[in-house]
């Protein structure tokens, strides 16, 4: 690949998850009752999960908003990069746990306030995506100039 073909492949796919994350993070914290419930869910199975329910959906945000401007701003990459892979590995990890279980949820609470009513095999296929698209990225910082990463 053409070395300005993966610069740009790689500014696209950083504002692609940037926004989402900024997007998410906002909206959850506008409105956290559906992101919520999900943990209130898990937390019939992980009991000690309830008292830290407000907790974890905050942090979650917060950090959603960190990793967005980290990847808008092209501001440690590969950390980024590397936090946005956890963080959907994380989300996926749960919501396949919800599905492997048989559990219908009608809306992840993924975006919070702006949320999209979309089920778990929508949002895992869209995970599973946003995934491949990081790890891509990861691949072609090794391929950017030397940077202060």
């Amino acid at each position: 690949m053409n070395n300005s073909y993966a610069n740009t492949a790689l500014i696209v796919i950083r504002y692609i998850l940037g926004i989402l994350f900024l997007i998410s993070g906002i909206g959850k914290l506008i409105s956290a009752s559906e992101a919520r419930y999900l943990v209130e869910l898990l937390a019939t199975e992980f009991y000690w999960l309830i008292e830290y329910a407000d907790f974890i959906v905050t942090a979650t945000s917060i950090f959603e908003l960190i990793l967005a401007g980290l990847l808008i701003g092209n501001k440690l990459l590969r950390w980024a990069l590397t936090g946005t892979f956890a963080l959907l590995a994380i989300f996926s990890s749960v919501l396949g746990y919800f599905y492997l279980q048989g559990m219908t949820i009608e809306n992840c609470g993924c975006f919070g306030a702006f949320g999209f009513a979309s089920g778990l095999e929508f949002t895992l296929i869209r995970n599973v995506i946003l995934i491949l698209l990081t790890i891509t990225a990861f691949v072609l910082t090794f391929r950017q100039e030397p940077s202060s990463d």
